[in-house]
């Protein structure tokens, strides 16, 4: 049986809100991600990132960051799966709660046909600075299916 697992997105807040018209290179380069289940990125790499997540199991999405002042929230989860069968989730789209620090939740479906596969998928988010100005970003890594 397996576990609810928290995916967490660290952002260097105030530099990338500092950043006028930031790559993906320098997006990525400002964030990390992390997970309470063993997730990592074989190559260190953003879009490598991989969680491993379990059927029928909530997966939480969440925003952080250690710059006073700043804070990041889950706007969307995007999820393009490469064929109709293997949609990890009941929805194509994912929202946050909102707020500035909103975060995403959804449950894993209950397909076996899903364990063992990869799905990538995007994560929208919002660094916002003191007050209510923010500017939305987004990462590409990936999730694996277990029993």
């Amino acid at each position: 049986m397996g576990k609810k697992v928290v995916i967490a997105l660290t952002v260097q807040a105030s530099s990338l809100y500092a950043m006028s018209n930031p790559s993906q290179e320098d997006i990525d380069n400002a964030c990390s991600l992390s997970d309470d289940n063993s997730g990592r990125s074989p190559n260190g790499t953003l879009k490598d990132f991989l969680s491993n997540v379990y059927l029928n199991q909530d997966v939480r999405w969440i925003g952080l960051t250690n710059d006073k002042g700043y804070s990041v929230a889950i706007d969307s989860i995007f999820n393009e799966p490469e064929s109709r069968d293997l949609n990890f989730f009941d929805v194509t789209t994912i929202y946050g709660s909102g707020g500035r620090s909103g975060n995403a939740v959804a449950k894993v479906k209950n397909d076996s046909n899903l364990v063992h596969k990869l799905d990538k998928y995007t994560i929208n988010f919002s660094v916002y600075a003191d007050g209510n100005s923010s500017k939305s970003f987004h990462i590409d890594p990936k999730l694996a299916a277990n029993p």
